[in-house]
């Protein structure tokens, strides 16, 4: 692997920089200012906050005590954060400035004892991201965090297993329902070095490796990798926001090697006209790795042609960690793969009762992690339950072939039942993205007024300067799709309602169809 020079790491967001060492020097006075207020191994601090180096500081700075940093959508509204106080008996919240109004009212809600921590929000960050320049006046109603760094000028000295009480808890992203603890049996320091080991090795990590945080760092995966990498010694630059086009600007800048990012965002970069793609220089590229979401193979495909073996994918869950990977020319040769387990991890398609199903069957998918992954329960839940001893079901549907990849065909809550026939909407999904002009897709079952139950619909989001309609769209899906799966209704719409890990709530829009904000086919801006 190339490696930058061995000039200081630094960590950029915007205009700012912050060297490595001041970043390390400051997350552990927050840990002695953590301590001296009575928090430590095993309580729970919430982060909300945007992108930006000071998410970095508190997430170490609160692991270097052995508490748990829980950080939290920054789209959640109060009763959603409230939810998370009270299950984790949360003592402290560290928010920015455009979040202290959300949690103040979170902890209303509550009753919850909380510590609130305001983190001022940089004239810089604000800049970059395109926020109101007025969220850069602090409320003045709690501590600032730079108070607190600034009061505690002795940083925090080695606490033997912080790090592992600080991994104990994890929230699912709650995109189907609440989100639910996930409390992790306690690490030892072999399983955590061998974690980090192994995530760094496939990730791409390693000293001096310039790294772009595109994704959200109340993420499962952008934040593990951004924390491993600041441990690591890497060159760190923070996107506040998504932008396809800065995201170009950021890797031809910064020649950056490693990113993590997901399938709405390789959309979105494929959506910048290809000869203004051209003026960017992508070649230092080594790891470009997505997850998170299905990725249709006409958008993997042309992911590959940009990217080339520099691509890479892996499928997990919160709960057990990663449980396959797959390369670029693995992929072509076994298309709309997520590849086959790694690490000791294990696969099992089974039905409802946990009966082992043949190859090419779609039944659920069973995971068990990887050797070196922890055993866990669900926090205030106890251990989940399976039909098939020692492995889990998070809902996800899909197959194996007879070489052993796993093939993911949705959601089990998301197959829409027509009139007593199983339509899964990631085949439908697979067509509609194919089609010239489609930058998004989402494709989910509403109430029939009819006999059938449910009828499939799509909401489709055109690329710059498409020009798609609900006959042009419903024209080329007939020679593609058996009738019954071609949706009864299609929307040609703006934007659809995705988080910022690329996850689309198609719930939200579902909704609007039962309250009768739907009602009709047809074409037009939604």
């Amino acid at each position: 692997m190339t490696v930058a020079s061995s000039k200081t790491p630094t960590l950029t967001c915007g205009s700012r920089h912050r060297a490595q060492p001041d970043v390390l020097a400051r997350a552990g006075q927050l840990g002695s200012a953590i301590l001296a207020a009575g928090v430590g191994r095993g309580d729970k601090c919430v982060i909300m906050a945007r992108n930006d180096i000071e998410f970095l500081e508190v997430s170490v700075g609160i692991a270097a005590t052995g508490a748990n940093p829980l950080p939290i959508n920054t789209r959640w509204t109060a009763p959603e954060v409230a939810h998370v106080l009270t299950d984790a008996n949360v003592r402290m919240i560290f928010a920015h400035t455009e979040f202290v109004p959300v949690v103040e009212a979170a902890r209303e809600l509550t009753g919850s004892p909380a510590r609130i921590i305001e983190i001022v929000m940089s004239a810089e960050l604000l800049a970059e991201g395109g926020w109101e320049q007025r969220l850069a006046e602090p409320t003045g109603r709690h501590e600032l965090l730079e108070e607190l760094i600034v009061a505690h000028p002795d940083p925090v000295g080695h606490i033997e297993g912080a790090i592992a009480e600080s991994m104990g808890v994890i929230y699912t992203s709650g995109t189907t329902g609440k989100p639910k603890g996930v409390a992790r049996e306690k690490m030892t320091s072999q399983q955590l070095l061998t974690i980090a080991g192994a995530n760094a090795q496939r990730a791409g990590l390693a000293p001096g490796v310039s790294m772009l945080v595109a994704g959200p760092l109340y993420h499962t995966s952008p934040n593990a990798l951004a924390v491993l990498g600041l441990r690591m010694g890497a060159d760190i630059v923070i996107m506040p926001k998504w932008n396809a086009r800065r995201f170009l600007q950021l890797v031809d800048a910064h020649r950056i090697q490693q990113v993590k990012i997901v399938p709405t965002m390789i959309s979105r970069i494929l959506s910048v006209p290809a000869e203004e793609r051209a003026t960017y220089d992508l070649s230092s590229l080594t790891h470009v790795i997505h997850s998170a979401a299905p990725c249709p193979p006409t958008l993997k495909r042309a992911a590959i042609e940009l990217f080339g073996e520099a691509l890479w994918e892996f499928y997990g869950c919160s709960e057990v960690g990663t449980i396959t990977w797959i390369g670029a020319s693995e992929w072509l040769a076994h298309q709309g793969s997520v590849g086959r387990p790694a690490d000791g991890s294990a696969v099992t398609i089974a039905d409802e009762h946990g009966n082992p199903l043949p190859a090419g069957e779609i039944g659920r998918v069973y995971v068990r992690g990887a050797d070196y992954w922890p055993a866990f329960e669900y926090l205030n839940l106890g251990a989940p339950s399976s039909p098939v001893p020692g492995m889990l079901w998070v809902g996800d549907l899909g197959y194996l072939d007879s070489d052993g990849y796993l093939f993911l065909t949705g959601r089990d809550s998301e197959v829409v039942i027509r009139g007593g026939a199983n339509i899964y909407p990631a085949e439908i999904e697979n067509a509609i993205i194919a089609l010239d002009g489609v930058e998004d897709v989402a494709v989910f079952g509403v109430p029939d007024t009819g006999d059938l139950g449910e009828v499939v619909a799509a909401h489709i989001q055109p690329r710059p300067g498409a020009d798609l309609t609900e006959t042009t769209v419903r024209a080329a899906l007939a020679s593609q799709l058996a009738n019954y799966k071609v949706p009864t209704h299609i929307r040609i719409v703006e934007a659809l309602p995705r988080d910022d890990s690329g996850k689309v709530y198609k719930r939200q829009i579902q909704t609007a169809y039962a309250t009768g904000e739907f009602v009709e086919s047809g074409a037009g801006v939604a």
